[in-house]
């Protein structure tokens, strides 16, 4: 029998699903493209999974750093700039893979936990909870889906809508 998941652990879940719908069908071309000067979708893709290995992985799991994600140009700040799609598509199955199972030990009990996790809002902060690592890394995704989902609808690309966890909540 599967132990149940804590709800925090499924919004990061949801978050994966729905980051890889709305890149979904994007060409090598078009990930890299940066309209009027915004991140390209690959830099996206990199940043966010940056931020899932950075705080999970190497934090919480005691992993180095991915070789292709953990550097600086895809931490906040950056240019935005990213032209190799296919490492980034193989890297992030690579970190979420290798967080997926911290992530599905994740329980209740421990989402008070506290972390020094490294970045800028931990140094702002102190000490995070899991909990709130939880929800930043969902709410960092999420963000990014916005993003993306926008600069397609302005190509002509249909991406539709992003529900998340929303969607199951709706099936009654």
């Amino acid at each position: 029998m599967l132990r149940p998941m804590d709800p925090l652990v499924g919004l990061v879940f949801g978050a994966w699903d729905d980051f890889d719908r709305v890149l979904h069908g994007l060409s090598t071309e078009d990930a890299g493209l940066q309209p009027d000067g915004q991140s390209s979708a690959a830099w996206a893709s990199g940043h966010v999974t940056e931020h899932l290995d950075r705080w999970i992985n190497h934090t919480l799991g005691g992993r180095d750093r991915h070789p292709v994600l953990g550097v600086d140009r895809f931490r906040m700040g950056s240019a935005g700039a990213a032209d190799d799609w296919d490492a980034i598509r193989a890297a992030t199955q690579e970190v979420r893979a290798a967080a997926l199972p911290y992530l599905e030990g994740i329980t209740a009990d421990r989402l008070d936990e506290r972390y020094d996790f490294q970045g800028a809002i931990s140094g702002e902060l102190g000490g995070l909870t899991l909990r709130y690592a939880l929800i930043r890394i969902g709410a960092h995704h999420y963000f990014h889906i916005g993003v993306i989902a926008c600069q397609r609808d302005l190509r002509g690309h249909s991406v539709g809508d992003y529900p998340g966890l929303m969607r199951s909540a709706n099936d009654g």
